[in-house]
């Protein structure tokens, strides 16, 4: 995996094909049960689709891409995608609805400490997001960005990283309104701001310093130094 904040050739290279076909990205589900079929106008389950839509889109296209769940036939949780001809970058692919603010899971809060902990280059991580809109049955993709961690992250009022939170309880990592929607909490715009603002919620979460400390050893072993991106 290469260590850098700029986005992968490949995923720039899918954003710009994307944009160029965006007018005609209009659709549906069809789902069908023995001899009945019928156009759904559920939008539960629509991420997974286009997900999984993506990754034949971006075959069909010649994109170099590889998914691990398919190919491998594993449960992989990250990443959606590897991508480039030597499978050096990440690509997750996130959705919403383009009449609402994104409230998807960016990733389960201490499952991605720890992973963080060990692999400093998920930190990198292309995130190609789709916003959508659904009228009937008709699905339309209205608007696509690709986007690092740290442009789709702020603070909230709980914690130094906004997540989602049940009962005293941190389940996963959520986004801020980055799409234009003002927001009383801005952006981190850099990698070092969004990590301090991770391990700063998982000290006050539980006060577990253990996945910082291994971090920061594994930086530095791998000669990486954040400041300097």
């Amino acid at each position: 995996m290469i260590v850098t904040k700029n986005y992968h050739s490949e995923s720039s290279a899918i954003l710009k094909k994307l944009l160029i076909e965006l007018p005609t990205l209009t659709g549906g589900t069809l789902f069908k049960l023995g001899s009945i079929g019928i156009d759904v106008e559920g939008k539960d389950g629509l991420g997974g689709l286009i997900e999984e839509w993506f990754g034949t889109w971006a075959k069909n296209n010649g994109f170099a891409i590889y998914n691990p769940k398919v190919e491998e036939g594993t449960s992989q949780a990250f990443p959606d995608y590897f991508i480039g001809s030597a499978k050096d970058g990440y690509l997750e692919i996130k959705t919403f609805d383009a009449d609402a603010s994104p409230n998807f899971d960016i990733a389960n809060f201490e499952s991605y400490c720890e992973s963080l902990s060990n692999n400093p280059y998920r930190l990198f991580s292309d995130y190609l997001i789709f916003s959508y809109k659904m009228r009937g049955t008709v699905l339309s993709v209205h608007q696509i960005w690709l986007k690092k961690i740290w442009e789709i992250t702020c603070a909230s009022a709980a914690y130094p990283l906004k997540t989602q939170n049940k009962r005293g309880v941190i389940y996963n990592i959520r986004p801020a309104s980055f799409h234009g929607a003002s927001s009383r909490f801005p952006i981190f715009n850099s990698p070092i701001k969004f990590v301090d603002a991770l391990y700063k919620t998982q000290d006050t979460y539980n006060h577990n310093v253990v996945d910082k400390a291994l971090f920061e050893k594994t930086l530095y072993a791998k000669n990486i130094d954040l400041n300097n991106l």
